[in-house]
C-alpha cells in the first residue's frame, strides 16, 4: 500500500480547518456563545475549559468533522490517516487563528 497524497483529500482538510477555525473561534470568543461558556463553567469546569479554548476545541470540532466527512491526505492505515488528518486540520486552523487575532490586533479590535 502507497501513502500518496490525494489532492482532493487535501482540499477537503483546507476547507474543513476554515470550517474549524470558525466555528472553534464563535464559541470560544464570540459574545453570542459568553452565557453558554459561562453556565458550562459553572456546572462543569472541564468542560467550561473546552468551550473556552479554542486550541482544545479546535480539535474536538476537527476530530467531528473527520468522523462525518472522512476526508484522507494519505493512503496509508485509514485510522492512522484518520488520526493524522485531524490533527493537521486542527494545526491549519490554530494557524488561521493566530492570524486572525493579528489582523484583529492590527485593526485596532
Amino acid at each position: 500500500m502507497e501513502a500518496v497524497a490525494d489532492c482532493k483529500g487535501v482540499e477537503q482538510v483546507i476547507l474543513l480547518s476554515l470550517v474549524t477555525a470558525s466555528i472553534a473561534y464563535a464559541i470560544s470568543e464570540a459574545g453570542l456563545f459568553a452565557g453558554m461558556r459561562e453556565r458550562l463553567i459553572s456546572w462543569n469546569p472541564w468542560l467550561g475549559k473546552l468551550a473556552s479554548c479554542r486550541y482544545c476545541l479546535g480539535h474536538r470540532i476537527a476530530f467531528g468533522l473527520v468522523v462525518i466527512y472522512q476526508p484522507r491526505i494519505l493512503r496509508a492505515w485509514w485510522p492512522f490517516d484518520y488520526i493524522l488528518t485531524t490533527l493537521v486540520i486542527a494545526w491549519l486552523a490554530a494557524v488561521q487563528w493566530v492570524l486572525m487575532c493579528w489582523m484583529m490586533e492590527k485593526g485596532g479590535k
